[in-house]
């Protein structure tokens, strides 16, 4: 499906996957041999004809080992342009929160090209977020789950997509 600017749309979930402590499981990805890795949440594409909860869950399960989530509200929305290996999409993320308990992450099926970029897994917390230097995906992602975490819940997705 293409976007507005010809750049294929990918329809994606996003799942904050959230500790008892309040700690955020990030995966630890390369684009390339080489190149600095870069911080990012649980999630990926939504397949034809799943919904993003059921994407949600499969992507949990694909790049953690963890069954039988139970994930919550949709809480965030964001729409941007991005490029990995060379390949240009416009991306349409829905950001759901799920809850478990601490565990430590076994890839259950994670894909061949999967398999060559993820190199690690970290429990965050907010304030480690902001203050890293370390790359994360999206940038202000530890600025926005604290305020969700201090505000609670929005009644309705909020828009984290930068300005422009």
């Amino acid at each position: 499906m293409p976007s507005t600017n010809g750049v294929p749309l990918r329809r994606t979930v996003k799942i904050l996957l959230l500790d008892q402590s309040d700690r955020l499981l990030l995966l630890r990805g390369r684009e390339s041999a080489g190149s600095e890795p870069i911080w990012y949440p649980v999630g990926g594409g939504i397949e034809d004809g799943e919904d993003a909860i059921a994407a949600g869950r499969r992507e949990i399960l694909e790049e953690t080992g963890l069954r039988e989530v139970e994930i919550g509200p949709e809480v965030w929305h964001r729409r941007h342009p991005y490029s990995w290996r060379g390949k240009q999409t416009d991306t349409d993320e829905r950001w759901f929160v799920a809850r478990t308990e601490h565990f430590t992450p076994s890839p259950y099926a994670l894909t061949a090209e999967e398999q060559t970029y993820l190199t690690g897994f970290h429990w965050w917390t907010a304030e480690d977020l902001v203050s890293t230097t370390d790359p994360v995906f999206p940038p202000d992602l530890g600025t926005h789950l604290t305020i969700l975490l201090h505000n609670g819940f929005p009644a309705s997705p909020i828009n984290i997509s930068a300005p422009g």
